[in-house]
């Protein structure tokens, strides 16, 4: 079977582009667990490539029916994001990660998307050498926001969860620096409190961010670093670290999508180390079950 590739990196949207879009997008929600970076970034910047959050350059392979089998990008931030089910012998990861990046024209900053797929681009690109602030193997879970199972002090208001507040914004700045230094493998610089920033002030206009409140005084945070029209992404995890092992980050990330689900989402998904024991039972508990895997990949330079 014959596969062509085809790229895309307008410099504004347009009709056509937008039907293009949505053919994609008709793809990836077939594959809609291990593709939420892919469907929220085509939802809120189209096949626009430019320098702002969230756009990029695509590349989209079909077969010789027109049928799209694979997808990649490369955005602004560098990462090249991978959905290639290896369903065509003459497809693979590496050769949409290639013509994702030509058409991107940016440095790679790193990978996303099943493990499998990113080792093999990666490889087929030349770096696997290239120094690596973070190069993770996860577990990917997935739970019915109907079928959450809700902590009982949350049920009960012994803690509460809701989205922060002005006064609280500098904190959350904090915390996420200390998220990105603890997990991501980030040094703390002026460009990652830059950054930081950004990140938290997006999260906050958009209403995808949650802190958790214990005797009035905030202990955790969550984050919904994907959101598509009927699913969302958790990301961003964060407890300090004096005040873990309390639950706090399970009854944030429970309260974050009961209000999900009352916005009308109907199922969530995440990912997270595959040795990380407290996140996993932690996950589990809430009802979420394994349904695949996934790999990140920062280049430290």
């Amino acid at each position: 079977m014959v596969i062509e590739i085809d790229t895309y990196a307008a410099s504004e949207k347009t009709d056509a582009s937008a039907s293009m879009a949505a053919a994609i997008d008709g793809f990836l929600a077939k594959h809609a667990d291990s593709s939420m970076f892919l469907r929220s970034n085509l939802a809120r910047s189209g096949l626009v490539n430019g320098d702002q959050p969230f756009q990029g350059a695509y590349a989209v392979a079909r077969n010789d029916n027109g049928e799209i089998r694979g997808v990649a990008a490369q955005y602004w931030s560098g990462l090249i994001v991978l959905q290639v089910p290896s369903h065509d012998p003459e497809l693979d990861a590496a050769k949409l990660a290639r013509a994702a990046m030509e058409a991107g024209g940016r440095p790679v900053r790193g990978f996303a998307g099943p493990r499998a797929q990113v080792v093999s681009a990666r490889a087929a690109l030349g770096m696997d050498g290239r120094q690596t602030r973070l190069d993770s193997d996860e577990r990917m879970y997935a739970v019915d926001l109907a079928d959450l199972q809700v902590p009982d002090p949350l049920k009960r208001g012994v803690v509460t969860c809701r989205q922060p507040l002005e006064s609280e914004l500098n904190l959350l700045i904090e915390w996420r620096v200390a998220y990105a230094i603890d997990q991501l493998g980030a040094e703390d610089t002026p460009a990652l409190r830059r950054q930081a920033k950004e990140e938290i002030l997006r999260f906050t206009s958009d209403n995808h961010n949650w802190v958790l409140l214990c005797e009035d005084k905030p202990v955790a945070y969550a984050a919904f670093n994907a959101v598509t029209a009927d699913m969302v992404q958790i990301g961003g995890v964060w407890t300090p670290p004096l005040l873990r092992s309390n639950g706090f980050a399970r009854y944030c990330v429970a309260g974050a999508l009961q209000a999900a689900h009352e916005n009308g989402k109907r199922r969530a998904v995440l990912f997270t180390g595959r040795s990380n024991w407290p996140a996993l039972r932690a996950y589990v508990s809430l009802g979420f079950r394994e349904v695949g895997d996934y790999s990140l990949v920062l280049f430290a330079d």
